[in-house]
């Protein structure tokens, strides 16, 4: 590597730190207004209720996907009391997931398996 592409790397680098200190984390009414917005422009391709629904069972999915994960992370640290409230969390979330199917939300609703 020449010296002048270390220069470049470096200064790069520089830049790249003083851009992560610059951001200020999103308040409250920030993170709020975002999703609400995101998920409105999402689900107005839809047309009907089902599509919050999809959006509910996605993050609810990574939700449970996120405590499971940390119930194997204790699990192998031999944490095994944190271990047994992430799991407990991760059932809770299941719960929601299979209740949350369950409710039909028209015919468009590939999800629920009762129908109605």
């Amino acid at each position: 590597m020449s010296t002048e592409a270390l220069f470049e790397l470096m200064a790069n680098a520089a830049a790249s730190a003083k851009e992560s200190e610059d951001k200020t984390p999103m308040t409250e009414k920030e993170m709020q207004t975002l999703v609400s917005t995101s998920v409105e422009e999402l689900t107005d391709k839809f047309d009907t209720i089902f599509g919050y629904k999809l959006v509910a069972i996605y993050a609810l999915a990574c939700l449970f996907q996120h405590n499971n994960e940390g119930h194997e992370r204790n699990c192998e640290a031999k944490e095994f009391g944190l271990a047994l409230c992430w799991g407990r969390d991760a059932g809770q979330l299941q719960m929601m997931l299979k209740n949350l199917s369950d409710i039909y939300c028209g015919p468009e609703d590939f999800l629920c398996e009762d129908g109605e």
